[in-house]
């Protein structure tokens, strides 16, 4: 029998990958505005839009866990440059439906029905993929490039265990809620309640896996830190069952290789101190999507990456 101890651990450890989102953003940036869409099998697709409406619009898929606020952590006038992104919850965390039997190659049928819900029918987009998102920006590279501008991939997990890669420091645990998704559930319910309770203890137990520059991000900027908590509500408002599934599909086989990208510009953005995903996941992302950029920040951590090169990032889509 687990015992709650156990379970608490499980769950503050699987936080602990967590990346910061925000209503920050709404207080300093262009307008953002909150929406869901019906989707044709009945399930409901929550996406928050920053930026102006006028922009090349820019498909954002957060972290696991992570949410459609996530995208706060770039918490300057400069972080759209214009663009108009709209970041989406995946099936079971923030307002989105929780899917049965669900793929990461179910997404781009998703991502499409957004886009046409939003005026793009017949016209290109980019997406970016962070972390435990970058499975998902993947499969939209291999399945419809034709659909897109660009792809950016940000500290993104590579397939578990791939050839040349070295494990971050959360993926026995991913391995372990992949075989044991029950043992997620509860100890994912168990942690929400202590945020409730607890928060500061929450964050201290989540930063023991950051990187140095990610621990000064977070603790020197009280917007930042107080958004984390809101932003980690919302990844399991729905229930632990949608964020448990992200991890087992980011554990399993994700339906195609990575080597099959082509006819898209991707490029590739990595912290050199990033603890929760390697550097030699971004190197086999270069080495397997031909004609991929590769772009590594030495001082930059898991959370940082982002952050420091937000703009850099965004400047890759453009309107065509």
């Amino acid at each position: 029998m687990l015992s709650r101890r156990e379970a608490l651990a499980v769950g503050g450890t699987l936080l602990a990958s967590s990346l910061p989102g925000s209503r920050a953003l709404a207080e300093a940036t262009s307008p953002i505005a909150d929406g869901r869409i019906r989707l044709v099998d009945g399930r409901w697709l929550a996406y928050r839009q920053y930026g102006p409406t006028s922009g090349p619009p820019v498909f954002y898929f957060h972290g696991t866990p992570g949410s459609r606020l996530e995208l706060a952590q770039c918490d300057s006038e400069r972080c759209c440059s214009g663009r108009r992104v709209i970041a989406i919850d995946r099936p079971g965390m923030g307002g989105s439906s929780y899917q049965y039997g669900r793929r990461i190659l179910d997404w781009p049928r998703d991502v499409e029905q957004l886009a046409a819900s939003l005026g793009y029918t017949d016209r290109p987009f980019g997406v970016i993929g962070l972390s435990g998102g970058a499975p998902y920006a993947a499969a939209c590279a291999a399945k419809i490039p034709h659909r897109l501008t660009h792809v950016a991939l940000v500290s993104g997990h590579a397939p578990l265990g791939a050839c040349g890669t070295c494990p971050g420091n959360k993926d026995r645990l991913v391995k372990l809620i992949s075989r044991r998704p029950q043992l997620g559930k509860i100890g994912v319910n168990l942690i929400s309640r202590k945020l409730i309770r607890s928060p500061d203890r929450v964050i201290a137990k989540m930063a023991e896996s950051w990187s140095a520059a990610d621990r000064q991000l977070i603790y020197c900027n009280p917007k930042l830190y107080h958004d984390l908590i809101a932003s980690l509500h919302e990844s399991t408002r729905c229930g632990p069952a949608g964020l448990v599934t992200d991890i087992r599909l980011l554990a399993s086989d994700w339906g195609f290789r990575p080597c099959e990208i082509q006819g898209v510009p991707v490029s590739i953005w990595q912290g050199g101190d990033d603890r929760i995903v390697t550097p030699s996941m971004a190197h086999y992302f270069h080495q397997q999507i031909a004609g991929s950029e590769l772009n590594i920040d030495p001082q930059a951590g898991h959370i940082t990456m982002f952050k420091k090169h937000a703009t850099n990032i965004l400047s890759r889509f453009v309107s065509t």
